[in-house]
C-alpha cells in the first residue's frame, strides 16, 4: 500500500513540472488530499517561484527592477501553481496566509527536518532547469559539498542581478555633494554608507546604495584584479583577490542562498563559491581546494572616509545600467526587516541558541592556527580597545580613524589608546593608519577580516571563538 501511495505521490509531483497551470492546480489539490508531508519540500520550492513570478511588482529583486517586466521565463502563464499556499496550510502545521507567506514558509521550512520523496534531487534540478534556467544551469555543477534540499532560491538570478564589471572610478571631488545638491553628478553626501579599500596606496570608495542592486563588482586596479562582493542578507561586504592560480575569474551572483549566505559563481568554469568564506562549494574548483585571498575593507560613512582619504577615488554613478540608484539611499525594504528584526530567520538558516544574538554585527578574522576569532562591533566600541592575546599572534582590535572595526598585530603589551595612536608597554607610540600601526619606521600589519551578522559566521564556520572584551 505504501509503495502504491509513494508511486501516486511521485506521479503528482511530476505533474507539477509540466507546463500547464491547470495540471499544476489539479496535482496540488490531489497532493493536499493525500495528506503526506513528504511532498512539503516540493511545494516549498514551488511557492517561492509562484510568488515571485506572479507578484513581481511586490517581490521582484533587485527592487529597481519591479517597475519592469519580469524575466520572460517567469512571465509565462505556465509559471503558476494555483492553490499551493492552501495546500501547504493543509499539509503542515502552520497556517501562513499573509502577503509574505512565501517568506514565512521558507523560514519555517529551514527549521524542519522533512524527508522528501525519493528522487527529490533530480526533481528539483528539473524544476529549476525548466522554470529558472539561469539558476538551474548553475545548480548542476558537480561535485558539490551541499545537499540540494538545503540550497534556496534567493528570488533573483544572474540574468537580472548583474555584477558591475570594470566600472569607472573618479576623483572624490567630482562626486562629493558637499552643499551643492543641484548637480546630479555630485551624488555622495556625508551620511552615505561606503565600502572603502586601498590598493597600491590609493584609496577607493564604493557607496552601498549603488552596489546594492548589483551585489558584486569586478575590477582591475593598479594591476590587481579584485571582486567586491556583498551579501545583502548577511550585510557582509568582502573584498577578494580574484586571480586563482594562472586564471583571473569574473564573479557573479548565482541567485541562490546556502545557510543564508549568497552563492557566487565564476563565469570561467561556472563553479559555485561561498561568498562569505571565499571557497568553492561545487564544480571544477572544488577538487583543487582553492581559497580566495582576502583584502581588508572598511564600512563607514562618506564623511569619515573622505576626511581620512581626501584623495580617494570613488565609483562613478554612471555605471551603464539604467537604474534609479537613489531608491536605496533611504529605503532598504525587506532587508532592513531582516537585519533589525531578531525574530526573523533568514531562509536556509537553522535557528540555534548561541553566544550572540543572530543579527549582532561582528567582525571576524580567520587564520589556520586560530580558526575564526569574532569581535562584536558594539563590544569594540564599548571597550575602546580589545586585546586578543590568546591567539598565536596577539592582536589589538579597535576602531580605526574612520570609525570601523579593525584588527592589527599587537605591539608589546599592555597597550593604551591615546587619540589616533597606541602607547605600548615601553611607552612607544604607534600611529593608527588604515593598513598598519606605525612607529619609528617599524610597522605592524592590519589583519584582514570579514564583516557580517553573527548568524553568517555561526552557520558558515566551524572553529569559532567570540572575544567580547579584554581580560
Amino acid at each position: 500500500m505504501d509503495t502504491e501511495r509513494s508511486h501516486e505521490l511521485k506521479r503528482l509531483s511530476e505533474q507539477l513540472l509540466v507546463r500547464d497551470a491547470d495540471a499544476h492546480a489539479e496535482a496540488i489539490e490531489k497532493l493536499s488530499q493525500q495528506g503526506d508531508e513528504r511532498v512539503v519540500p516540493h511545494l516549498v520550492e514551488i511557492v517561492m517561484i509562484d510568488s515571485i513570478a506572479n507578484q513581481w511588482e511586490a517581490f521582484g529583486f533587485p527592487e529597481v527592477m519591479r517597475d519592469r517586466s519580469p524575466p520572460r521565463y517567469l512571465e509565462l502563464p505556465e509559471a503558476e501553481w494555483p492553490g499551493v499556499v492552501d495546500a501547504l496550510c493543509e499539509l503542515a502545521e502552520p497556517n501562513f496566509d499573509s502577503d509574505h507567506a512565501w517568506v514565512e514558509w521558507e523560514t519555517w521550512y529551514s527549521q524542519q527536518d522533512i524527508e522528501p520523496l525519493e528522487g527529490f534531487d533530480e526533481w528539483k534540478l528539473r524544476l529549476y532547469r525548466s522554470y529558472l534556467p539561469p539558476v538551474g544551469g548553475l545548480l548542476e555543477a558537480t561535485p558539490r559539498t551541499f545537499d540540494l534540499q538545503d540550497i534556496r532560491w534567493g528570488n533573483c538570478d544572474r540574468s537580472f542581478l548583474a555584477a558591475l564589471n570594470e566600472p569607472d572610478f573618479v576623483p572624490a571631488t567630482e562626486v562629493d555633494a558637499g552643499t551643492d545638491t543641484r548637480d546630479d553628478r555630485r551624488y555622495l553626501t556625508d551620511d552615505d554608507l561606503v565600502f572603502g579599500f586601498e590598493i597600491e596606496g590609493t584609496a577607493y570608495a564604493v557607496p552601498r546604495w549603488i552596489l546594492f542592486p548589483h551585489e558584486l563588482l569586478n575590477a582591475t586596479i593598479d594591476g590587481h584584479s579584485v571582486s567586491l562582493t556583498y551579501c545583502t542578507l548577511c550585510n557582509a561586504p568582502i573584498l577578494y583577490e580574484r586571480t586563482v592560480g594562472d586564471r583571473t575569474l569574473t564573479f557573479g551572483s548565482s541567485g541562490m542562498l546556502l545557510e543564508g549566505n549568497k552563492v557566487m559563481f565564476d563565469e570561467e568554469t561556472e563553479s559555485l563559491w561561498s561568498q562569505h568564506r571565499g571557497v568553492p562549494i561545487a564544480g571544477e574548483y572544488l577538487s583543487r581546494e582553492e581559497r580566495l585571498d582576502i583584502r581588508s575593507i572598511t564600512q563607514t560613512n562618506w564623511g569619515e572616509w573622505k576626511r581620512e582619504n581626501p584623495d580617494s577615488r570613488t565609483l562613478d554613478i554612471e555605471t551603464g545600467y539604467d537604474y534609479d540608484y537613489s531608491y536605496y539611499t533611504d529605503e532598504i525594504g525587506i532587508f532592513r526587516h531582516y537585519w533589525e528584526n531578531e525574530s526573523v530567520v533568514q531562509p536556509g538558516v537553522e535557528a540555534a541558541e548561541s553566544e550572540l544574538p543572530e543579527k549582532e554585527r561582528v567582525y571576524g578574522a580567520t587564520t589556520e592556527s586560530d580558526g575564526t576569532r569574532i569581535y562584536p562591533t558594539e563590544a569594540v566600541r564599548r571597550e575602546g580597545i580589545i586585546v586578543d592575546d590568546d591567539s598565536s599572534d596577539p592582536r589589538v582590535v579597535l576602531e580605526d580613524p574612520t570609525g570601523d572595526v579593525a584588527v592589527y598585530r599587537a605591539p608589546p603589551l599592555p597597550v593604551e589608546r591615546n587619540g589616533n595612536a597606541l602607547v605600548d608597554d615601553d611607552q612607544r607610540e604607534w600611529t593608527i593608519a588604515r593598513e598598519e600601526l606605525a612607529s619609528r619606521g617599524e610597522t605592524l600589519d592590519r589583519v584582514s577580516g570579514r564583516h557580517g551578522l553573527w548568524f553568517a559566521f555561526r552557520s558558515q564556520y566551524e572553529d569559532l571563538t567570540v572575544i567580547a572584551g579584554s581580560k
